[in-house]
């Protein structure tokens, strides 16, 4: 066979071989509404309300890779297609409501505005043999009198299909979504409110992933509230539960480190990141935790890694790059 047609045939052998085991590409994917939180945070003194307006701040060409990835896959909300930007900022203020905060989404003049500047649902997967993976992840920036205050998220899940190919939906793009709408409204009321649920609300919590934490797959859930509420009560378990046998409850404990800006977690994540016999999204959640606290010290350690994967090209590096680009 002539190489420039094997050149120009890769992309297409590449998704044939990913769905060996019967994806389809440009499949639809209906995107689900999120339960919001169900405990709303203490509040000692009613804050005062806020207005928030949400703005598609991204570069064309980073619209244009909202949805990527090596399988094509057509994201559809309430029958048409998807819209990233406004449905994360509803749910988002959504969540915020939730929780018993005075938020509401507008353009109203002297509102605070959160300006987007990446959103991005990217998957992959290996071969027919290995899980559909999907990295949903976000970037903006909340526009302050202390200048613009960086927020993100970012979620790696993945799913094998057994029976049929829509098993990956719920798994790798609902339930990530809904995760980085929580954890925008967590990072929001950090900066906006100062907001935490109870001690008696960490304690359950722990409680509950104790008992289902090896049989429910749903425990993550529960592990990222502990994150997701602001508490500091939650740190020595997150630092427990960030060995559990369960990935995605590693995962989530790992991460919620970073959402409560455990910063005296410094070592023990940067410890977890440079620890190259743990599994690679240990590691990068590592990373992602180290990103978020947001100290001079973590900065400096991100920009020591992306010196260090500078002139890699593989999978593993390219993803890593990915989440430092978040932060830096």
């Amino acid at each position: 066979m002539n190489p420039l047609h094997l050149f120009r045939a890769a992309p297409a052998m590449a998704v044939a071989a990913a769905c060996l085991s019967g994806c389809a590409v440009n499949m639809k994917v209906p995107i689900k509404d999120p339960a919001p939180s169900a405990s709303a945070y203490e509040q000692a003194v009613k804050p005062a309300p806020v207005t928030l307006a949400f703005k598609d701040d991204r570069r064309e060409e980073d619209k244009a890779r909202t949805v990527s990835g090596l399988i094509p896959m057509q994201l559809v909300y309430l029958d048409k297609p998807f819209d990233a930007v406004p449905w994360v900022a509803q749910h988002t203020v959504k969540e915020l409501a939730a929780r018993g905060l005075p938020v509401v989404l507008g353009d109203a003049p002297g509102g605070t505005t959160v300006l987007i500047k990446r959103l991005r649902i990217e998957n992959h997967r290996a071969s027919g043999f290995s899980p559909f993976v999907t990295f949903t992840s976000v970037r903006a920036d909340l526009v302050t009198d202390r200048g613009p205050q960086t927020i993100t998220s970012y979620v790696k899940r993945g799913k094998v299909p057994v029976m049929s190919f829509d098993e990956v939906i719920d798994p790798t793009y609902n339930d990530p979504l809904g995760i980085v709408t929580k954890e925008l409204a967590a990072k929001l009321n950090q900066q906006l409110f100062r907001q935490s649920i109870s001690d008696e609300e960490v304690g359950a919590l722990v409680r509950r992933i104790q008992q289902d934490g090896d049989k429910s797959a749903d425990a993550y859930l529960a592990v990222y509230q502990l994150g997701f509420g602001n508490n500091a009560r939650a740190v020595p378990e997150l630092v427990k539960l960030s060995t559990h046998a369960n990935e995605y409850v590693r995962l989530a404990a790992i991460s919620s480190l970073g959402i409560l800006k455990a910063t005296d977690q410094m070592a023990f994540l940067s410890g977890l990141y440079e620890n190259t016999t743990l599994i690679w999204q240990d590691r990068a959640m590592a990373l992602k935790a180290i990103g978020d606290l947001g100290t001079e010290a973590s900065r400096a350690y991100l920009q020591k890694q992306k010196s260090q994967l500078e002139g890699r090209t593989d999978k593993d590096a390219t993803w890593t790059q990915e989440i430092i680009a978040l932060y830096l």
